[in-house]
């Protein structure tokens, strides 16, 4: 018996050196659990006057893994992996959006400043071919940055196939090792570097794509992605794969799951964490909004400056016609049905993508994208958001449209006219002050500025306590400086008014064209104009485009500075609890040596005792 108890001892204690030394050997390895094993007395047997020990078994050699910390740490990985990867792909999309001297917002500038000189030298075609040049620069920007954004998207789109490629493979690899796990717990000890290697493989696909697992009493687990798709089950592996979306296929794309011949969409919204969402809400949500931000700027511009030069006349007496070209359509484009865009008021137009849905052949819903918000129409066209919409050709219950106006403008966006004298600088309208007139009053320009609502000529008069009469109308209050409408002509006067003072606004006389610059004073106007939002001019327009991405950026900087942090202090948690402390095991291995090394010199007592009972016998 005491020589087994020796035997015992030793075995016992080499075998917990070799654990020791186990972890020692990995405690740089990722994923690693430290192995702890639990030794017990071997029951006594009984001799004599009472029970006489028989030594020491190991119990188990066990990891010091916890359920709980251990999917605290995916969990909150998965969710700073996705902020992370979002804020690195605006920090990229932020760099087309530079701010001074080169910006976009001084070029929308200096090519509405060009109207200055044209402004003060009406007949001078080197004034007028500057105003086409800075124009012809402004939209090869717009253009480029919408060039730009599309070749980030395009980049974020295969960096999304290579994550999905990865989360396919480790879902393969944590199947398979499902498989070995289950046949050698099946023959009963635990494979604790199996296991390691499965958690290491989920805590990987965590950053990847949000997972949740259950375990089952074979030792498999089953890994779900975005809640409830079994993307591991057993020894099975499913798959996940990305598809272009249906109604935008250029531009937005969906995740499916993929289990046998079957394939099913996945909504964004379920995807809540990992580098796949982070891809998804960039992709799908934060580059559309910031397209069509640049876009509404390009668009209100466009509308804007064609509206007033076909308000104007060119230097051979026709009207100016449209300055900017552009293009608007909707996805799919196909007759029938098909559906026309116009723009009716491009001081409402908003940043976002439309989707149009027949509810009938002649009623449409349409969803705002940016927020969600929809408009219904009792027959068409409808108008929402400075936009109207109208049917080409019969439509079909359920048939549905992308709307994209804005970045299709940033997308198109072109000069129309490249010889100066097409430039519309002249007004179609003159004023001329009355014979009798004092000297208190100044012209200051006259314009059209919409469909005039009247016919010419048009009398301005004045009473003796200063209010003014605009097309024989009652007399209101004159402010001087302050431009006045009337039947679609914009009129400002400056001075004091005297009763007898009189104008009259008329078609301009075809001598004068050449060197009026009524139109060009207009276009000058236009950049006060509030244009976006009811609070901002066309002038400063790019601020509103720069303030939504920087504002963008800054949120997800915060999200993934904060969630970085909450997954580094999780993670320590978790290390702390499972990792390897080589000062505890430079000490166990100091106490299990001693050990090892008594277990040997009681081992060779009891050999020697053994051997002098054997000579007496002999």
């Amino acid at each position: 018996m005491s020589l087994n108890v020796a035997a015992r001892a030793l075995t016992t204690n080499q075998s917990v050196l070799q654990v020791i030394g186990h972890n020692i050997a990995n405690a740089n390895t990722v994923g690693y659990s430290r192995q702890n094993v639990s030794l017990s007395a071997v029951e006594g047997q009984q001799s004599g006057g009472g029970f006489y020990g028989k030594g020491v078994q190991i119990e188990s050699v066990a990891r010091s893994y916890d359920a709980f910390l251990t999917r605290q740490a995916n969990t909150t990985q998965t969710v700073a992996s996705a902020d992370a990867l979002r804020f690195e792909k605006l920090q990229q999309v932020e760099s087309l959006f530079p701010l001074g001297a080169g910006s976009l917002g001084a070029m929308l500038n200096t090519a509405l400043n060009a109207w200055v000189d044209v402004q003060a030298s009406p007949a001078d075609s080197t004034a007028r071919q500057v105003v086409i040049d800075r124009a012809d620069e402004l939209a090869a920007r717009i253009k480029d940055t919408a060039t730009r954004l599309n070749e980030v998207a395009e980049t974020a789109k295969l960096q999304s196939k290579e994550v999905i490629n990865q989360i396919n493979l480790k879902a393969e690899q944590i199947a398979n090792l499902n498989d070995k796990i289950g046949r050698v717990i099946g023959s009963g000890a635990p494979p604790n570097d199996l296991l390691d290697q499965r958690d290491q493989l989920i805590a990987e696909l965590s950053q990847k794509v949000q997972v949740t697992t259950i375990g089952a009493s074979d030792g498999t687990v089953t890994v779900f992605v975005a809640s409830s798709y079994p993307l591991v089950l057993g020894s099975k592996a499913a798959k996940l794969k990305l598809e272009r979306d249906e109604l935008d296929p250029d531009h937005r794309q969906t995740v499916n799951f993929v289990q046998g011949n079957s394939a099913s969409e996945i909504p964004d919204d379920f995807l809540v964490g990992g580098e796949l969402k982070g891809l998804q809400s960039f992709i799908n949500q934060d580059m559309p909004n910031t397209q069509a931000e640049l876009g509404r700027m390009a668009l209100a511009l466009a509308v804007g400056v064609n509206n007033q030069h076909n308000s104007g006349l060119n230097q051979s007496g026709a009207s100016g016609g449209d300055f900017f070209t552009y293009t608007l359509s909707a996805v799919p484009d196909s007759s029938p049905p098909g559906l026309s865009i116009s723009v009716s008021d491009h001081t409402a137009l908003a940043a976002s993508d439309y989707e149009v849905t027949f509810n009938t052949a002649t009623t449409a819903t349409v969803k705002r994208l940016s927020d969600g918000v929809s408009f219904a129409s009792a027959g068409l066209p409808l108008t929402f958001d400075g936009l109207t919409i109208d049917q080409t050709a019969g439509a079909t219950v359920g048939s549905k449209f992308l709307l994209r106006p804005a970045a299709d403008a940033a997308r198109t966006l072109d000069v129309a006219i490249s010889r100066p004298a097409d430039l519309a600088v002249a007004s179609t309208v003159g004023i001329t002050a009355g014979a009798g007139n004092s000297a208190g009053l100044s012209i200051e320009s006259v314009n059209q500025t919409s469909t005039p609502g009247g016919a010419l000529p048009i009398a301005i008069a004045f009473n003796a306590s200063g209010q003014i009469s605009l097309g024989g109308g009652p007399f209101q209050v004159f402010t001087p400086g302050k431009p006045m409408t009337v039947n679609g002509y914009s009129v400002t006067l400056r001075g004091t008014p005297a009763a007898t003072d009189t104008f009259t606004i008329d078609t301009l006389p075809a001598n004068a064209v050449r060197f009026n610059a009524g139109n060009a004073q207009a276009m000058l106007a236009l950049r006060d104009a509030v244009t976006f939002d009811a609070s901002t001019t066309l002038s400063d327009g790019y601020v509103s485009v720069f303030s939504a991405v920087a504002s963008r950026l800054s949120e997800s900087k915060f999200s993934a500075e904060f969630s970085q942090s909450q997954a580094a202090s999780a993670e320590t948690q978790r290390a702390n609890q499972a990792g390897v402390n080589l000062d505890e095991e430079a000490a166990k291995l100091i106490q299990y040596q001693q050990a090892y090394q008594a277990s040997a010199k009681y081992m060779g007592t009891v050999q020697s005792l053994f051997d002098t009972l054997m000579s007496a016998f002999r």
